[in-house]
């Protein structure tokens, strides 16, 4: 039902990090969920696809009305998570949005993708193309993990701006500080000028997502990163449902080490949406 754009015009901030654990949460609390990989590294589809290397979307085929978007729709090792797979070229990634934006087919693609999931979870590619363009005026929330520096909060700024001149009243931003360190003095400046953003802190289960093909959630439950993946979530969630663009799922039995208590870098609630 909720279209979730994960997006920053810089790459190297977490967006995939960000991207794949929200979507095992949502997965994890009983909601269909899909997650769009959209960077053409294909970094979300190699860390949840494992069962088999699947067929990269063709966009060019699709252009021309060749085959169809939920064609390319794989299940990942997750239960309830699927992933929609890229296409390895974003010049022909660009030009099927752009085809689709002008055939009016677009939101009607989403339409029929909601039918299908209650969430959808979009890892964004990097920079402001015409894909990522796109994306962000059909989004219905858009959140943009930040590394604290001075020059990658610049990202969000852009964010801002693009939204706020193509789409008036816009979807709510939210702002995530992503690899946090705060033995650096830059992070902690940054976190001191932005108290209410939530926090991603760096961990060894982040960086066990790689050889492990695992989200943080399914490494290390009861770790302070996943604890914070998972308020993170719920936080979100929360907010989809009050702005009525999703319901609630009826959550899964037996997961006990999902109620561990909140660790202290984690915030109560991702309260700057804007």
């Amino acid at each position: 039902m909720a279209a979730i754009a994960i997006f920053n015009p810089k790459g190297g901030v977490g967006k995939t990090t960000l991207a794949v654990n929200l979507a095992f949460e949502s997965a994890a609390l009983g909601n269909r969920t899909l997650l769009w990989d959209l960077d053409g590294q294909g970094d979300s589809t190699a860390l949840l696809v494992t069962s088999r290397l699947p067929l990269r979307m063709d966009a060019t085929r699709l252009m021309h009305g060749i085959g169809d978007v939920e064609g390319h729709i794989v299940a990942s090792s997750i239960p309830g998570l699927d992933v929609l797979v890229p296409e390895e070229d974003m010049r022909r990634t660009d030009n099927w949005f752009m085809h689709m934006a002008q055939q009016q087919r677009l939101n009607r693609l989403f339409l029929q993708l909601k039918d299908r999931y209650d969430r959808i979870i979009i890892d964004c590619p990097p920079g402001l193309g015409d894909t990522a363009r796109k994306l962000l005026l059909i989004a219905d929330l858009i959140i943009v993990p930040v590394i604290p520096a001075p020059l990658a909060v610049r990202g969000l700024e852009r964010v801002r701006t693009y939204v706020a001149q193509k789409r008036g009243r816009h979807a709510p931003i939210l702002p995530v500080f992503s690899m946090v360190d705060r033995r650096r003095t830059l992070h902690k400046a940054a976190l001191s000028d932005h108290p209410d953003w939530p926090i991603v802190p760096m961990s060894s289960a982040v960086e066990q997502m790689t050889s492990r093909r695992l989200p943080v959630g399914g490494i290390a439950p009861a770790s302070a990163a996943a604890l914070v993946f998972r308020q993170l979530w719920s936080g979100i969630d929360s907010k989809l449902c009050r702005m009525r663009l999703a319901r609630k799922a009826p959550g899964v039995a037996g997961l006990g080490s999902r109620t561990s208590p909140q660790p202290p870098s984690a915030r109560s609630t991702p309260s700057p949406l804007q």
